[in-house]
């Protein structure tokens, strides 16, 4: 592994190290330092998990139609936890999340808030330990990988804002396990669970049409059936209906409701600084060329894992809306590609010469706030910069060039 890095590996190892406990700490004095549900710096404990908790509890008593009612939502949550008040959520969800957090409405919220917690950890802990299994001749150091993958900066953050980003992750490493047994239709099944946050879906569903993966397609349609026959007979068909009437009103008023530019990982998070349809026009442009470069990768490379992480990397960057938290999808490209540059040579000696730069200045741009100071979200350009070099590694290794 030493091929990562300009530092040392001693020196990698040591940075490493340090951030983990560095953020770690900082989320123990989050967590413990004060009584109560209200952190230390003043956000609630467990974060965003309060939404899916009420929507949870929500789920289990609304027969009318109501899932959508912002009014209605915000009373069930500040009835289950009245010093969550202050926090007002849009249900953005579509009604199969709300009945996946039926079962933690069953303990009150600090066990559930632990629960869930838990939950995210031990998935996290399972995805990262599951592929490294597969690549441990090309990444032999297990304690490093578990380091590594303990100090990324967007899984701290999932963990402390409780998000559900933990659901795309495992999606994405059961289909590539699917398509590594050379089961297709099996992959598209598991992959139709996007649905459940359809921002990372665009990409797939690009590279699924265009490729005519056939037997992906069939695996994709059957799961979103699947979905719509539990929504419809939980709650009714109208409730799709009034998730997908709630999302065009709330993309009428997007523009008052979008979070800053710098909490933002995506090219729209750049895009954005300009303003109008322009800036709209070059978000379209500019994801455009990246799932060119990702059709690419897929008809191209000889590896299932390649392909996948550039299926993940295009969907992280062409997500209209892509918090720090749901970058932790990218902890599976960084080891897929990782392996595949130890494993290789001739061409992909250029990318290993770039990867360990890009993962440093990728960790390096999720940890510190540089948007805040320079108003370019620089995450996106070693994305970016990781993408296309990838894409540049299979071309030239399918051509044989070095």
């Amino acid at each position: 592994m030493s091929t990562f890095w300009r530092l040392s590996y001693r020196e990698a190892k040591a940075i490493t190290v340090i951030l983990a406990v560095v953020l770690w700490s900082i989320a123990a004095v989050f967590l413990l330092a004060t009584p109560g549900y209200r952190s230390f710096f003043g956000p609630l404990k467990g974060g965003d998990f309060i939404q899916f908790y009420a929507m949870g509890a929500a789920a289990k008593t609304t027969t009318d139609g109501g899932l959508y009612d912002v009014k209605r939502l915000h009373a069930v949550q500040t009835a289950l936890l009245p010093e969550s008040d202050a926090e007002l959520y849009l249900p953005v969800y579509p009604p199969q999340t709300w009945l996946l957090f039926i079962p933690f409405t069953t303990l009150s919220y600090g066990p559930a808030v632990i629960l869930w917690t838990l939950v995210i950890v031990a998935v996290y802990a399972w995805v990262m330990h599951g592929t490294w299994r597969v690549f441990r001749d090309a990444l032999p150091d297990g304690l490093f990988i578990a380091v590594l993958a303990a100090a990324f900066p967007p899984f701290w953050n999932l963990v402390m804002n409780g998000q559900n980003t933990i659901i795309p992750l495992a999606t994405f490493f059961l289909a590539w396990r699917a398509l590594e047994s050379k089961r297709k239709f099996l992959a598209g099944f598991v992959l139709g669970a996007l649905f459940f946050k359809p921002q990372f879906g665009i990409a797939l569903a690009v590279i699924v049409l265009f490729n005519l993966e056939l037997s992906m397609l069939a695996g994709i349609a059957a799961s979103a059936a699947l979905q719509i026959a539990v929504v419809a007979g939980t709650f009714d068909v109208s409730a799709l209906m009034d998730y997908a009437r709630f999302m065009q009103r709330v993309m009428t008023v997007e523009h008052l409701i979008e979070p800053e530019p710098f909490e933002l990982h995506s090219i729209r998070a750049i895009t954005r600084l300009v303003p109008g349809w322009f800036g709209t026009t070059l978000w379209v442009a500019a994801s455009a060329v990246v799932l060119q470069r990702a059709m690419i990768v897929w008809r191209r490379a000889d590896s299932e894992a390649v392909r996948m992480a550039a299926l993940v990397l295009a969907s992280v960057l062409i997500s209209p809306h892509l918090f720090l938290y749901d970058a932790t999808v990218l902890a599976l490209p960084l080891l897929w590609i990782a392996a595949w540059v130890e494993r290789g040579a001739g061409a992909h000696t250029r990318l290993a010469n770039r990867f360990g730069t890009l993962v440093a200045g990728l960790y390096a741009a999720f940890a510190l706030p540089f948007a805040l100071l320079m108003f370019v979200q620089v995450s996106v350009l070693f994305m970016a910069w990781m993408h296309f070099a990838l894409a540049d590694a299979v071309v030239r290794t399918a051509d044989g060039q070095n």
